[in-house]
């Protein structure tokens, strides 16, 4: 374990671009051999009204999804180690994300449902968004933007703050 820890360490970045190029690879092959297999061009699908036998995309979403859950078991593992090994850090981990959690349920509840405007199409049935599905994307999207400021202004400060050390 040592070892590859220790490979990923120095080749890491490499690691990651060659994996993402042969999903890539891999997704862009299942579209093209999908389609062509299907009986319909890539161009065409703007003008089809049914696209309920177009599963050329079906791989590469898999791959998303599986991909998905594998950083979301990583990082929970990832928690729950450190937290193990040093006790300090890792509460610190927890209390973050703590923290993550009681702002996107603070954002949920305090989000409104909009039901018209400029989106007003949206909340037809066919789209199927109730009312907390709405308030859910809201808090989501509020969560998401207010994480990366933050990010956004601590890598600014702690760049200051190193330059002048």
């Amino acid at each position: 374990m040592t070892k590859l820890y220790n490979y990923l360490v120095k080749n890491g970045d490499a690691v990651a671009v060659g994996v993402s190029a042969v999903l890539f690879i891999i997704f862009a092959l299942a579209i093209y051999l999908g389609s062509s297999s299907g009986g319909y061009n890539l161009n065409e699908l703007i003008d089809r009204k049914d696209l309920s036998d177009v599963n050329c995309f079906n791989p590469g979403l898999w791959m998303a999804i599986i991909l998905l859950v594998l950083a979301i078991f990583l990082t929970v593992a990832g928690i729950v180690s450190d937290l193990f090994k040093n006790i300090k850090s890792g509460s610190k981990s927890i209390f973050g994300f703590l923290g993550i959690i009681v702002v996107f349920i603070a954002l949920y509840f305090t989000s409104s449902y909009d039901s018209g405007g400029r989106f007003g199409a949206y909340w037809g049935p066919e789209f199927n968004i109730t009312e907390g599905l709405s308030k859910f994307i809201s808090a989501g999207l509020y969560t998401m933007m207010a994480m990366a400021f933050i990010s956004f202004f601590l890598i600014i400060f702690f760049e200051i703050k190193s330059f002048f050390k």
